[in-house]
């Protein structure tokens, strides 16, 4: 009878393990759902507030100088004649105008305005490169090759304070 008992007891004994395991176990699990659950609540969070950043720094109008600052910058860096100027003013006074209307657009991701915005900016350097001699074409490549350089730089130290040092964007495929 005493070896009977102690039979139930061990048998008692083994299944309160075998609970205790799974109760611990379900305990880790909930424990690391819940961390996942609170980290991409976060980083939802993050993104909606840089989205909200980006909407109102494109609401402060910063995103481009006015024509007329664009205008003084391309005729003293390319050394523009009194006719290419007034060729080039209203193409940049269009531009400077659409970019208010997406800017102020409250349908739009700040990814589709910035896809807007390249899309715009480009159109019109095509249009001024029109005006330009090829010796000024050439000159504005090259800055504007700089520009883009010193922008992406930008854009990828922006990201790096916003989500940490190990940070980098995804490498896109050249054309």
């Amino acid at each position: 009878m005493a070896e009977q008992i102690q039979r139930v007891t061990i048998k008692k004994g083994k299944r309160m393990k075998k609970i205790l395991a799974v109760v611990l176990a379900a305990a880790i699990i909930w424990g690391a759902a819940s961390a996942v659950m609170a980290e991409t609540e976060e980083k939802a969070v993050k993104e909606k507030t840089v989205a909200k950043k980006v909407k109102e720094y494109g609401a402060n109008e910063k995103m481009l100088p006015e024509p007329e600052v664009q205008l003084e910058r391309l005729t003293k860096g390319l050394q523009l004649t009194a006719e290419q100027q007034q060729q080039i003013r209203p193409m940049l006074m269009e531009e400077y105008a659409s970019l208010k209307v997406i800017r102020q657009d409250e349908n739009i991701s700040p990814k589709q305005i910035q896809a807007k915005v390249e899309a715009l900016r480009t159109e019109t350097i095509a249009r001024i490169q029109t005006v330009l001699t090829p010796e000024q074409k050439e000159k504005h490549d090259l800055v504007s090759n700089e520009i883009k350089a010193n922008k992406q730089k930008r854009m990828q130290e922006n990201r790096k304070a916003r989500l940490g040092t190990n940070a980098d964007p995804p490498q896109q495929l050249k054309k």
